[in-house]
C-alpha cells in the first residue's frame, strides 16, 4: 500500500483525494501531505523535513502496521 493509500485507509478517504494534498512536491525528502492544520507522512523514521511542529507517531497505526511502517503526524505551527 502506498503512502497516500495508508493515509486514505486510516481516515476513510479515497486515495485520489489524498494525492491532491501533497505538500510541496519535490521540495521534501519524503512525501508529506497537508490536510487541514496537520501534516502526514509514512515511513519507518520520522521525516527530517521541518514542517509544522515536531513529528510524532499518529494515534491510529492499524494500516501502517499492516505495511510494517509508521504513520507520522505534525501539527501546523
Amino acid at each position: 500500500m502506498s503512502t497516500p493509500g495508508i493515509i486514505a485507509a486510516t481516515f476513510g478517504w479515497d486515495q485520489s483525494e489524498v494525492k491532491d494534498y501533497r505538500y510541496q512536491d519535490t521540495r521534501t525528502s519524503q512525501a508529506i501531505y497537508a490536510v487541514g492544520d496537520r501534516y502526514f507522512a509514512v515511513g519507518k523514521r520520522a521525516p527530517k523535513d521541518v514542517v509544522g511542529g515536531p513529528w510524532r507517531p499518529h494515534a491510529d497505526q492499524v494500516f501502517a502496521q499492516r505495511e510494517n511502517t509508521i504513520l507520522w503526524v505534525s501539527e501546523a505551527s
